[in-house]
């Protein structure tokens, strides 16, 4: 192996994906036509959101070579990646045609039709699958995860039982149906399955099977064998997701054995070093889940008889402790060291300006509790209150640096696409949704932002200040900065004198995953019996009753965000978009029943409209967003992923009945 390829495949190991980049191009001015560094190179800029260049690099391998798949294959994903889907289809077809006897072409067609949710045209390239390649086993899978997508289990484990008796000496099928099992609660047929594969020869070696089996024990709360498989399997330096970290540590702490947690924690951060983006990325989420832990440690041990805000400052100020030491004691990404402290300076002004800030909902249970409590005020009271949450979207509708205004429209563009589809907006559009929102944020009560975990993150980037100069690979950054810059921007709340920062609660943008975490929907709703709701999803009446036992009053039925239509198949909502049909006859038919009628609203970005409207007729918004989606049981964020299988509800039992606070509500 060349000593180019040897570093650029340590640098691409690691995550570093600019290296890399630099060291396949050294290797390709000595062998142009070296293929593997050719589709490397490709890779790596589709990974870097580079989608131009990659085109450039898979058109130039499927003309030196067009006799050759993978050139065909590269081009297929350049458009899938960037969402071109008509492109990645016609793409996909004319290789399928090239390479008739290759069934990766239509396994890839599968995937992309997944993507974008259209079940019933993946179905069909299965049937297609099956005729052409009847001994794939690839095809049985793909067709269980049509299925799976649909959360639809038990027909994804009549195919996968089946294809386990077709293909008996398949270990991927066998862990597939293993984790099928597991979805549907079935942990004994997932144990017997995963014990038999334990037995083979290098198992530990696999990281599918490593981590399906992990997963396991953890839902099985099997906490022996987890330490003792982990003892196992370190030798074989095993890298755990930050999914598997979250949750063995959450089993740990559930059942007090917190000394655990953070030996584990301290070990697993300590045992990965070097100057890696994987490496980075795990040690901060090592360095917040050991908050986390360390809050959860001391809610088990809470003395009521101490004020709450005691506690909320004490865990923000181990956090601030926690982000220093990390920030001072890595400096090999230094640009971004100087964003990341940037962006933290700004939250901390804010944090200290406004009248309450629980940011900390993520790793501090008192912050998510206290906000608790504010909103169970406002409802015991009839007080009129919006709570609304800020992300990238609803950033691109705020002031853009000057730096990145040229990105502006685009970055725009993506999010409203996202949301309403195929909606063209004019620049009137554009300034009155831009300042409608700048309305409600103004007005609103609890202002959810981005908060330390969100920014922390980019740490782990190979470059922050190269990604916002992007076209396709800064948009969420840009986004983000865009909110922090406006909220602590004088001229933002001089033009309107009733607004002022100081009378406002600061809170996570997440917090509506938060509350979900730390159990207390539950705290809110309990004070309930009825509530109106504002989402795509009639069946949100129906798990109101049975999970909190409150009737919905009314249901403003909007139609689903584009992005998950096809997931949702609502399709007597999507004759009319959100925007602009369903925004204005909402808005015109909105009606508060009477003073402190709660509303829970889950719209997306028009959404943060509607709680200020929502409020000033005398109502009490909660803008829940995503979190219906959780509750009908889909997942269609990446956060939903960090909610426990049981919540933490139990666990403020004793501040809940020593809070002469809600003992008045």
């Amino acid at each position: 192996m060349n000593k180019y390829e040897a570093l650029a495949r340590e640098a691409m190991h690691s995550q570093q994906w600019e290296l890399a980049l630099e060291k396949w191009d050294k290797l390709l001015d000595l062998f142009p036509d070296h293929i593997p560094a050719l589709l490397s190179k490709g890779q790596i800029l589709i990974r870097l959101k580079r989608f131009d260049d990659a085109e450039q690099v898979f058109q130039e391998v499927s003309q030196k070579y067009p006799a050759k798949p993978q050139g065909y294959k590269g081009l297929a994903l350049v458009a899938i990646e960037s969402m071109q889907w008509k492109l990645a289809f016609e793409r996909l077809d004319l290789a399928i045609s090239l390479f008739p006897n290759n069934s990766e072409f239509l396994l890839q067609k599968i995937t992309a039709l997944l993507k974008i949710s259209w079940f019933e045209e993946a179905q069909n390239v299965v049937k297609t699958g099956k005729l052409r390649f009847p001994q794939d086993h690839k095809i049985a899978l793909t067709e269980a995860t049509i299925y799976q997508k649909q959360k639809n289990y038990h027909d994804a484990q009549k195919i996968l039982e089946q294809a386990n008796l077709d293909y008996p000496d398949n270990i991927e099928i066998k862990l597939e149906l293993a984790d099928n099992h597991l979805q549907l609660g079935e942990l004994a047929a997932t144990g017997q399955i995963l014990e038999t594969i334990k037995h083979r020869s290098g198992s530990k070696l696999s990281k599918q099977f490593n981590k399906s089996y992990l997963t396991f024990l953890v839902r099985a709360h099997k906490i022996d064998e987890l330490k003792q498989y982990l003892q196992e399997i370190q030798s074989t330096q095993y890298q755990f997701d930050e999914t598997f970290i979250s949750n063995y540590c959450q089993l740990l702490a559930s059942h007090g054995y917190y000394q655990d947690a953070y030996q584990f924690l301290t070990d697993f951060s300590l045992r990965n070093s070097g100057n890696s983006v994987k490496v980075d990325q795990t040690k901060i989420h090592c360095l917040f889940e050991l908050e986390k832990i360390t809050n959860l440690e001391k809610l088990s041990n809470v003395d009521p008889k101490t004020p709450l805000d005691t506690w909320v400052r004490e865990a923000n100020q181990s956090l601030q402790a926690r982000l220093k030491t990390y920030l001072s004691d890595h400096s090999n990404f230094d640009s971004n060291n100087r964003f990341v402290k940037k962006k933290i300076d700004k939250l901390n002004y804010l944090y200290n300006t406004c009248k309450l800030s629980y940011l900390n909902t993520y790793t501090s249970p008192f912050d998510a509790y206290e906000l608790t409590v504010k909103i169970l005020d406002h409802i015991k009271n009839k007080i009129p209150l919006s709570l609304i949450r800020l992300g990238d979207g609803e950033g691109t509708f705020l002031d853009y640096d000057e730096t990145f205004k040229d990105f502006q429209e685009r970055d725009r563009d993506v999010a409203k696409k996202c949301w309403w589809g195929d909606v063209n907006l004019s620049g009137y559009d554009c300034k009155n949704l831009s300042d409608n929102l700048k309305i409600s944020i103004k007005n609103a009560d609890i202002l959810g932002i981005p908060e330390y975990y969100l920014f922390f993150i980019f740490l782990s980037s190979n470059s922050i200040e190269k990604q916002l100069l992007e076209k396709n690979n800064g948009g969420g950054c840009r986004g983000l900065t865009a909110i922090i810059n406006t909220l602590i921007d004088p001229k933002f709340y001089q033009e309107q004198d009733s607004y002022q920062l100081s009378h406002q609660t600061l809170t996570s943008c997440y917090i509506h995953q938060d509350l979900e975490v730390w159990g207390l929907y539950r705290l809110i709703l309990n004070h309930l019996t009825e509530c109106s709701v504002i989402s795509c999803h009639e069946g949100i009446s129906e798990v109101l009753m049975e999970k909190y036992g409150v009737t919905v009053k009314r249901l403003y039925q909007i139609p689903s965000e584009s992005n998950y239509s096809q997931l949702f198949n609502y399709k007597d909502q999507e004759n009319y978009h959100h925007y602009p049909y369903y925004f204005q006859k909402i808005s015109s038919e909105l009606t508060v029943s009477y003073p402190g009628e709660v509303f829970l609203v889950a719209a997306g970005f028009l959404g943060k409209i509607y709680c200020n409207s929502i409020k000033n007729l005398g109502g009490i918004a909660l803008d829940v967003g995503s979190i219906v989606d959780y509750w009908l049981n889909y997942s269609t964020r990446w956060i939903h992923r960090r909610i426990p299988d049981k919540n933490y509800y139990s666990n403020f039992a004793k501040l809940i009945n020593n809070d002469i606070r809600l003992n008045r509500l």
